[in-house]
């Protein structure tokens, strides 16, 4: 009875593993089973090709262009409130221009990159459509404070040539430049061209940014 019992357990077992594997080739497109199904396993590493990141890069900038426009249209609609001079006020002097253009539009567009690649998904709209994903050096989904220390060094140049471009539009004097503004463009310049230079360096295409999370961008 023991061995009869045993023997019903073990094509039960079996069964059960069939079925498993039949839903997953069901699932996958191809009738493959994909390990990215999974989502908490560490997923393939095959380093994305720099062309496809930047044309990712390209389609969310789509999205923040669209998130511009609305952004504009807000202020459009601040004329007729009473809200408008207190809006004014603050965007004539470079300090309050700044902090207010970081949280409406830097602060916003840091959290839908780094929230969306240590989802789940581990990619943005963008990096979806073409089949790319961020996560760890090992494969394992990206946390969100990597996340976070990604996209806030990766968005460093566009933060900073913003701050520098409101000291250069509300300078009392604008017929000239100052010495810190000319320097800093040349960092934002240094930092861009760092960028794309380690994009390019090395077969798993790591940038800066990336070797700083401990991130590493793949095809799926």
């Amino acid at each position: 009875m023991r061995v009869m019992g045993a023997t019903n357990r073990a094509r039960e077992i079996g069964h059960h593993v069939r079925n498993r594997a039949q839903v997953s080739i069901a699932e996958s497109p191809d009738g493959v089973p994909s390990h990215f199904d999974e989502v908490d396993a560490p997923w393939p590493i095959v380093p994305a090709s720099p062309i496809r990141r930047i044309v990712a890069w390209l389609l969310d900038d789509l999205l923040i262009a669209a998130y511009l426009v609305l952004l504009t249209a807000i202020s459009l609609g601040l004329r007729v409130s009473r809200v408008q001079a207190g809006f004014n006020n603050a965007m004539s002097q470079p300090v309050t221009a700044e902090l207010l253009g970081f949280v409406l539009l830097t602060l916003p567009v840091v959290l839908y990159f780094a929230l969306l690649e240590a989802s789940p998904l581990r990619s943005t709209l963008g990096k979806r459509a073409l089949r790319v994903a961020v996560v760890e050096a090992n494969g394992d989904r990206l946390s969100t404070r990597r996340a976070l220390l990604r996209e806030a060094v990766r968005f460093l140049p566009w933060e900073l040539s913003h701050a520098l471009l409101w000291r250069v539009a509300l300078s009392p004097d604008r017929g000239s430049i100052s010495f810190w503004v000319t320097a800093g463009f040349g960092v934002v310049y240094a930092l861009v061209l760092i960028y794309l230079a380690t994009l390019f360096i090395g077969s798993q295409h790591r940038t800066v940014y990336d070797r700083l999370a401990g991130s590493i961008v793949i095809q799926r």
